[in-house]
Order: structure tokens, then C-alpha cells, then sequence
């Protein structure tokens, strides 16, 4: 099967448009078009519907799209670096992330470092954000996946921004279009995260703001304790979607938005001046790591906001 054609597919699939897809990819659209009918006689399958909007995937579109994405950025990645010297490096890398993003980021990010690096040993830490940022600091962690800190013993990156909403069990009455204020909110019985840092310090500090105090009843950095806790109807707690995926899809959990105000969790991508690796490595270990984002949040698995780089502080690049 032509690989280029896959590629075309996926493209497609991620703009909802052939005129779009067209246009990024740098090829007319009645050429696009019949390679993607080409595609289909050799699958023996129709892979997209039209509609008033673009087009939209067939069952047949949705199975290929979920068993292909994957194999092939890593191919991409494995063709990419197989002539370079960082390929050929042998190390350790020590990356870090907290449970709300590792469900969605960790998998991805791990096989495709796989794919451009495949003597490198990586070694992955989940953990709440205040436990990476000192296990950066002490050269433990070579870099984290971590809420926004302001801390100028790190470098950051913005990687993404994601909403956060209220979170209850099966037999709360949340619903996504019924949102919470955070006065109401602030009444609920509610587990957070552990960490003083992230998810739990953008609610105390909205809580401050307003003059309100909320009501943490158990504290934990536990995403699975917490989920848990919640879909036994014992607690609320605040997440971004992307944490409760699953359990939303098998309907263990229900979401309603939160406003008045809208909290937000910012992601970076951090490290510490201490870090040991090689300037070119580091800098190619944060290309896939953006590249993977970008995928997740493009393609809608990963309900974010991505952020255009900004200029990489020259001490990490």
C-alpha cells in the first residue's frame, strides 16, 4: 500500500476537507481526490461521506484512521532519523508528566521517541507537578510535561491550554449544557489533586480572587483514586475532559462546564538548567514531543488549545 496515500487519508480525515487538506498538503484537489479513490478500490471500502461542510469518515474511515495514525508517524520518525547520529544514541532519558496528561500523552509520546531513538532507554515518572519540578531540580528528571510554574530555576515552553470543568458521579445532575459557576462549585464536597501546584492552585486562587473558600474533602494525586472516588457519588472534583475521557464515554462520570470564571490548565514543557543532554538531542526529544501534541489536539483526541512555539530560551535548545 502506498504510504503517500495514507498520509493524503489522514490529512483529510484531520481537516474535514478535501479543498483544506489540498491546499496543506501542496496538491490539487482533483489529484488528491483520486488517490483517495484509489485508496478505496484497493481496500474495497468507501472511507468518506460528503456533507454541506467537507466530508466526514465512513465506519470503514474511523478503523482506518484509529490502526493507522500511529504506525505511521512512527515510520515517518524511524525514515526520518535513521541516517542521523541520534540514532545511534545510547542513553538514558528521564521525562516526567502528571497523571491528568500521561493518559492521553503518554503512550503516543513513548513510541515515537521509540521511533527516532531506538538506543535510547527513556525512563517515564508520573507524578503531581510539585514532585517533578524538585525531581528537575535535583537532575533526576530531564524534563517534565507540567503545568504552567513560575519558577525561574526552569526553562518552559507553552505546549497547550485545555478548559477545566466540574466533574460528578452518575448520579449527579451535571450535564455540558448546564454550566457550574464557581460559587456553586465552592459549595460541593471536592477531591483535587495533592500537589500544590496545577489543577489544585488554580482553584484556590480563583477561590481567593472571589473570596470564597472551597471544600476539599480528600486530597490526592491519584487520578484513578480520584475517578473512583467520584463515580462512587461521594465527591466532585475539577479536571480537564481529557482526564476522563473513558470514563465519560462509558458514562461512569458526568461533566458540566465551569464559568463565571473559566479555569484553564496551561501545559509546558519544562527542565531545569541542570539538565545533561546533548544540546541537538534535546532539542530533537522536544520536536517529537510537539509533534505528538500537535497530532492529539489537531486530530480532536485530545480536546486542547495547541500553542505556536515561542522562542526556546537558548540555555535548553
Amino acid at each position: 500500500m502506498d504510504t503517500h496515500r495514507l498520509k493524503y487519508f489522514l490529512r483529510i480525515a484531520e481537516e474535514g476537507s478535501m479543498t483544506r487538506a489540498a491546499t496543506v498538503l501542496g496538491v490539487a484537489q482533483p489529484a488528491l481526490s483520486r488517490q483517495i479513490r484509489l485508496l478505496e478500490e484497493e481496500l474495497g471500502v468507501t472511507l468518506f461521506h460528503r456533507t454541506r461542510r467537507g466530508v466526514e469518515l465512513t465506519e470503514d474511515g474511523e478503523r482506518l484512521r484509529a490502526s493507522t495514525a500511529a504506525p505511521l508517524r512512527q515510520l515517518e520518525l524511524a525514515l526520518h532519523y535513521a541516517g542521523s547520529p541520534l540514532a545511534r544514541i545510547e542513553r538514558a532519558l528521564h521525562l516526567g508528566m502528571p497523571p491528568t496528561v500521561a493518559p492521553l500523552l503518554a503512550g503516543p509520546l513513548l513510541i515515537g521517541l521509540r521511533a527516532a531513538f531506538p538506543k535510547v532507554n527513556v525512563h517515564l515518572t508520573v507524578a503531581g507537578a510539585s514532585s517533578l519540578v524538585e525531581e528537575m531540580l535535583r537532575g533526576r528528571i530531564d524534563s517534565a510535561v507540567i503545568n504552567q510554574v513560575t519558577d525561574e530555576r526552569l526553562f518552559a515552553r507553552d505546549l497547550l491550554v485545555e478548559d477545566l470543568v466540574v466533574v460528578g458521579g452518575p448520579g449527579s445532575r451535571l450535564r455540558p449544557d448546564r454550566p457550574i459557576t464557581f460559587t456553586r462549585l465552592a459549595e460541593l464536597p471536592l477531591v483535587l489533586p495533592a500537589s500544590p501546584l496545577g489543577i489544585a492552585s488554580t482553584v484556590e486562587n480563583a477561590a481567593l480572587r472571589l473570596k470564597l473558600q472551597v471544600h476539599t474533602a480528600i486530597e490526592t494525586d491519584s487520578l484513578p483514586v480520584m475517578l473512583d472516588l467520584v463515580e462512587r457519588d461521594e465527591v466532585y472534583t475539577v479536571l480537564p475532559i481529557s482526564a476522563c475521557g473513558p470514563e465519560l464515554a462509558r458514562e461512569q462520570v458526568r461533566y458540566a462546564p465551569l464559568i463565571e470564571p473559566t479555569l484553564t490548565q496551561h501545559i509546558v514543557v519544562a527542565s531545569s538548567a541542570r539538565m545533561d543532554l546533548p544540546r541537538e538531542f534535546a532539542f530533537k526529544v522536544g520536536d517529537v514531543l510537539r509533534e505528538e501534541v500537535k497530532h492529539l489536539t489537531t486530530s480532536g483526541t485530545w480536546p486542547a488549545r495547541f500553542l505556536a512555539p515561542r522562542p526556546w530560551n537558548p540555555n535548553w535548545a
